[in-house]
């Protein structure tokens, strides 16, 4: 196998993690909000963002600096490269401290913004995660330079199925004893560090049974050079935008909507389920990004590992392939959120609020492509301008329209800010690869894409008329909702495979991917 298909495979694999660790992500919020109600799922998602920066650090953004560190490090020498990778351990460690001590010392400030007091204990119980993740992250970031992706994906799998399984049984038990609600936050913090503590285990036994355990030691560098630091970080920031773009839009939303719905006219104890209602489309949003780039994120690292540059025939495919899936997969949602909210959540409320918010997948999974690809252009000051800009502008909106039209102004909110650094990313992405004439493909798979939610509407109003769709059947609902999404995925797979928009070198190149690529091949 070529180092090529080897990089490849390894994306792949841990893609296909990433993807069922947000279905895991994605499923218990369901009983979650059934058991405790929009009130629980409010609590939860206050503290979610926090907990989910510490994952997010763990899994994804750390492990990809240290992996690329590392990656250099394997071609010094054997001492050198111990010195180095002994190195970035401690420094991990010593970025880990500083932010969980941050964490616990600024929680009154934090919880004064998000204007409610009984979170103080679930948002410093959550502080402490940030003493655990660099040892998971560390030794991810190593199987990935090593080229065992299997290890982290295990790891990752592991860490969410615990997380997921212990904040589960605590709802149970809160509603079954009439504990107070808050104690889900506190919970919610306590089962993700058991997840990362035996993520860690299974991560250490699998480390002894490597057989380049000996390329690896922890004794005390003497030395720590700048150009190791400057490496590493540049790299964990780096690495932390293509994942944090959602969270950042949460972490605005806990801070400003309570009050803001308070504007609006509603009271605290109100505004607390208002958000929760709110706060049912952001687990449909992450597994919506992880489906609608996870082509862009296989075709694109893999060859710029292995060549240090893109090919611009790869980085065309992965935008396009990007904007198709990820604009299906938020059209689609769209279309069947009138019955995929019952179904999930036993009511409407919020319908209209959270169609808004599913279009973040398609906004979001081509920022996360963009981002990508500007990386292997070394485009940084740009990104991080980016960042900072979807935050200015999701405040200011946020503080605008809010006290204006309630959680439906907190969407439109988070639409147009993330509208707006997309249209900037695209222009700066345009101007690095000189890629042209991509505007007949984005004309063209948009008006498939409504096709296809014209079809998939037409289904639904016939389900209806026949009696098959009713809130109050949820097995009905249950069968109908995975009628409307298979007929969706024909219609798009059809598109990719039957239409003209893919040329013959990306049809080739979708031809080696598994499971879907028999469907290229001629």
């Amino acid at each position: 196998m070529s180092r090529a298909d080897q990089w490849l495979k390894g994306t792949i694999i841990l893609t296909i993690a990433g993807f069922i660790g947000k279905i895991l992500g994605m499923v218990y919020r369901i009983p979650l909000q059934n058991l405790a109600g929009d009130e629980g799922l409010y609590i939860y998602q206050q503290i979610y963002p926090l907990i989910s920066l510490a994952l997010m650090l763990s899994i994804y953004s750390f492990p990809s600096a240290i992996s690329h560190t590392l990656s250099y490090e394997l071609n010094q020498n054997a001492q050198a490269r111990l010195r180095n990778a002994s190195a970035v351990f401690y420094l991990l460690c010593g970025t880990g401290f500083v932010m969980g001590l941050s964490l616990f010392l600024l929680a009154p400030e934090i919880i004064e913004l998000m204007g409610d007091p009984a979170l103080l204990s679930a948002v410093r119980m959550s502080s402490l995660l940030f003493l655990l993740i660099p040892f998971t992250a560390f030794f991810r970031g190593w199987f990935q330079a090593m080229g065992q992706p299997a290890a982290v994906a295990w790891s990752q799998i592991t860490e969410q199925f615990i997380r997921v399984i212990g904040i589960i049984v605590a709802t149970i038990l809160i509603a079954q004893n009439s504990t107070s609600l808050y104690t889900l936050g506190y919970v919610a913090s306590l089962a993700t560090m058991v997840g990362t503590i035996v993520a860690f285990a299974l991560l250490l036994i699998l480390f002894k049974q490597s057989r380049f355990r000996h390329q690896l030691s922890f004794g005390l560098p003497l030395t720590v050079s700048k150009k190791l630091v400057q490496s590493l970080m540049t790299g964990m920031i780096i690495y932390s935008l293509t994942h944090i773009l959602h969270l950042l839009l949460q972490l605005v939303d806990i801070m400003t909507m309570v009050r803001g719905l308070e504007q609006f006219g509603l009271t605290f104890e109100q505004a607390k389920v208002a958000k929760g209602v709110f706060d049912r489309g952001n687990p449909l949003i992450q597994l919506g990004l992880v489906f609608g780039s996870a082509l862009a994120f296989a075709i694109v690292p893999a060859y710029e590992q292995v060549s240090g540059q893109v090919s611009k025939l790869d980085e065309r495919l992965a935008f396009k392939v990007t904007w198709l899936l990820s604009l299906s997969a938020a059209g689609g949602l769209v279309v069947i959120m009138p019955w995929l909210n019952p179904l999930f959540y036993q009511s409407s409320d919020g319908t209209g609020a959270i169609q808004w918010l599913v279009m973040l997948v398609f906004i979001l999974s081509l920022l996360m492509a963009l981002s990508v690809m500007l990386q292997a252009y070394q485009v940084r000051l740009q990104q991080l301008i980016g960042v900072g800009l979807l935050l200015v502008l999701k405040v200011s909106l946020n503080v605008w329209l809010i006290p204006i039209y309630g959680i439906m102004g907190g969407a439109i909110a988070s639409v147009i800010a993330s509208l707006l650094v997309l249209i900037l990313c695209y222009i700066a992405w345009i101007k690095q690869s000189q890629l042209t004439n991509l505007l007949p493909f984005m004309i063209k798979a948009t008006g498939f894409v409504l096709l296809m939610v014209a079809l998939v509407s037409l289904f639904s109003f016939g389900l209806e008329a026949i009696g098959v769709l009713q809130e109050d059947q949820r097995w009905l609902l249950s069968i109908a909702v995975v009628l409307m999404c298979g007929l969706g995925a024909v219609v798009i797979l059809s598109i990719m495979t039957k239409s003209k928009l893919f040329n013959t070198y990306e049809r080739q190149t979708l031809s080696q991917l598994p499971q879907i690529g028999k469907w290229f091949k001629d």
